[in-house]
This record gives C-alpha cells, structure tokens and sequence, in this order.
C-alpha cells in the first residue's frame, strides 16, 4: 500500500522535533510537505529553523517545502477566522494544500483539525504519530511514554487525557 503525502503545521514540527523524530516520518509518508507559513513560524526559532533546513538538505526528496497552493483560498478562510487573517494561517495553508494535493494533515490545533473535517482530510496529531511509530516498533513503549513526559516537561502542546488514554492501552503508566 502506498504511503500518503503529509502536510505539517508547525507545533507538530516543534514536538517532534523536539523528540528526534522527524526523519522517521519517512517510514508513514511518502513525502512531508511544509507551508510557507509554517516554515516562517519554525525559522522563528533559530535551532528550529537551522534543524529543518538541515532536514531538507539530508532528505530533500522527503521533506519539501510547499507554495504552490490557493494563497486566495488561505485569506478567504482567515478573514472568517479573524480580522487581520495572521492567526493559524500555517493551519489554514497546511489544510488549502492537502486539499490540493490529496494528502493527510498534520496538526495539533483544534481549529486547524475542524477544518480539515470541513473538507473532509483525513487529520492526524503529534500523539497519532507517536502511536504508529510504536506500531511499526520504531518506538517501544517506554520510549513513547519517555517523549510524551519531554514535551510536557517542554510546555510543547500535548493532550494529557490523550496522551493517558494511549498509555493505559499500551500497558504504561500515565503521565
């Protein structure tokens, strides 16, 4: 079966960034596409933003920067969102573009999640990222209740009820 495309929001490159993780998006997604404005969000952060060149050096057919999408449709959605159109505009791109191209969505946000129900993507989180690796055995149980515990200590967005729930089915303490 073939992997799908991915599109990405930025708090989900900072988590699993944060946890080394991003190069094994390899192993779920045939290629990881990056909005111009999450990776203006990223190159905020100078390690963030010299990592992610870095990964597009090392896996340029994988992780590829993404602008050919309806920048009209991003603005359109943001005006509804909010007066001045710059909050979620990494979620709003990341949505425009999987709609685009057919690919799943990447995103943390509750907002950014409902709309990509709107137009019915399929839509994943960091903790959803973190399960499969575990399914594939690239993380064991411990490892993935090692990160969880790293980005709660990084105050880096993590749902904890989730996060207790997935736990609990893996045999692991919560959190």
């Amino acid at each position: 079966m073939p992997k799908p495309l991915g599109v990405i929001d930025a708090s989900c490159v900072i988590a699993l960034d944060a946890l080394n993780l991003l190069p094994q998006l390899a192993w779920l997604f045939d290629r990881l596409l990056i909005p111009k404005a999450v990776r203006a969000e990223l190159y905020r952060r100078r390690t963030a933003k010299d990592r992610i060149r870095k990964l597009q050096r090392e896996f340029a057919s994988f992780v590829v920067s993404c602008d050919d999408y309806d920048q009209g449709a991003v603005d359109v959605l943001l005006t509804v969102r909010t007066p001045l159109g710059k909050k979620d505009r990494g979620e709003t791109e990341a949505v425009v573009q999987a709609t685009a191209v057919g690919a799943m969505v990447i995103v943390d946000d509750r907002w950014g999640r409902k709309l990509a129900a709107a137009y019915s993507l399929q839509c994943h989180g960091t903790l959803w990222i973190l399960e499969q690796l575990h399914e594939l055995g690239l993380l064991t149980s411990r490892a993935l209740r090692n990160h969880l515990i790293l980005l709660k200590n990084r105050h880096i967005h993590l749902p904890v009820l989730t996060a207790n729930e997935l736990l609990q089915r893996l045999g692991e303490e919560k959190l």
